[in-house]
């Protein structure tokens, strides 16, 4: 029975942008998984995985994780062995696609996200197909998401995929309404002429939330460079954007719903911005100077495209409110990333960010720097 256990340890400063209140926090996170991994045949697997959550220090209640315990994962697995397999998957599982900017499972978060349903995959030598239906228990509120994500294998030197995507939720609208969207978007990741590398993605949403019609979009690109010595240095450029609502009084909504993500290691270590009414530029620099050890420094500048739509922290919610007088440039970023893998069954990484505040936030409230600072070791048996 493997055993994997997270221990994440962080100061954070200024949450809130002011220095002139009690807002800095630290903070011990501890999280265990405990899982068995059955295949009686080479056609069936069972597999389950109980999660303990557990927040072992903390300064103030400023950050707070609820500590959990939960049945993670359970699910039973068959596919055949055709020349086209299919296969399906079905109980309580992750969702993984592409570089989940709309469907991940959240792993830096303390509690994970899991889904209960069934995936069928269709899969031959040039491609796969997945069909889901699954339902989710955001903030308490039942949610259905089901789609199509299909990835051409053949593509050169990379990855094309396309997807169609269904969300509906009963008070999870505008005005606490009901919400059925539908996302329509595709994505490209990879290299070229040997030493660059590039990518893609784009999605439409239409449908309606708590009675207006919604339309809105998102689009992300990214192209990189790596050098040949023997430290691996790539220095990369990237641009996010997603639309924002100038006035969801009109009817219609603009601001585009970022679904399911894992939007840590997107928009900002510090968690300050999701892929919802954005403009995020991003210079980044990549090294590998030891086998065991890499480091990634990223540099943010963040526009909001409609300041009166306010910003939106990584899990979605708007952490400040917006004004149409307020100035668009919402801040800037830094992150430094260390990465470690000592030993086969030992990861580790030690991580350091700082926020400066744009006019957005001059011009809305408070707007001091904020720092974080973390470290984090995974143990997996």
């Amino acid at each position: 029975m493997p055993l994997k256990a997270e221990n994440a340890n962080a100061k954070l400063t200024n949450d809130d942008l002011n220095s002139a209140t009690s807002d800095h926090d630290a903070f011990v996170l501890l999280r265990t998984r405990v899982y068995l991994d059955l295949n009686p045949t080479s056609y069936v697997r069972m597999f389950a995985m109980f999660q303990d959550s557990e927040t072992l220090g903390q300064e103030t209640a400023l950050f707070k994780t609820p500590d959990d315990q939960k049945l993670y994962q359970a699910f039973l697995y068959l596919k055949n062995s055709a020349p086209t397999v299919t296969s399906v998957k079905m109980g309580r599982q992750e969702l993984i696609y592409g570089d989940e900017r709309l469907i991940g499972a959240l792993n830096w978060s303390n509690l994970g996200r899991s889904f209960d349903g069934a995936v069928v995959r269709v899969e031959n030598a040039d491609y796969w197909l997945d069909l889901f239906g699954t339902r989710i228990h955001p903030n308490g509120k039942e949610q259905q998401f089901a789609g199509g994500y299909a990835h051409w294998k053949r593509f050169p030197q990379g990855e094309l995929e396309a997807y169609a995507l269904y969300l509906h939720g009963s008070n999870s609208g505008l005005n606490a309404g009901n919400l059925s969207i539908v996302t329509i978007g595709s994505r490209i990741k990879a290299k070229f002429k040997k030493d660059f590398d590039y990518g893609f993605e784009g999605a439409y949403q239409t449908g309606t939330s708590g009675g207006s019609t919604v339309s809105a979009f998102a689009t992300h690109a990214r192209l990189g460079y790596t050098f040949h010595p023997s430290f691996k240095p790539r220095l990369g450029i990237e641009y996010d954007f997603a639309s924002g609502d100038e006035n969801p009084t009109t009817g219609k909504v603009t601001t585009f719903n970022n679904l399911y993500p894992t939007n840590h290691d997107k928009y900002g270590y510090m968690d300050l911005f999701s892929w919802k009414n954005l403009h995020d530029i991003r210079f980044s620099f990549d090294t590998q100077p030891l086998t065991w050890l890499k480091t990634k420094l990223d540099y943010h500048a963040f526009f909001l495209p409609d300041p009166a739509n306010g910003a939106f922290a990584a899990s979605g919610v708007q952490w400040r409110a917006g004004s149409p007088t307020a100035g668009h440039f919402a801040g800037q970023e830094l992150d430094l990333l260390l990465t470690f893998k000592p030993w086969k069954y030992v990861d580790a990484l030690l991580g350091y960010s700082v926020f400066f505040p744009g006019t957005f936030f001059k011009d809305t409230g408070s707007s001091d720097t904020s720092q974080f600072f973390y470290t984090q070791v995974s143990w997996h048996y």
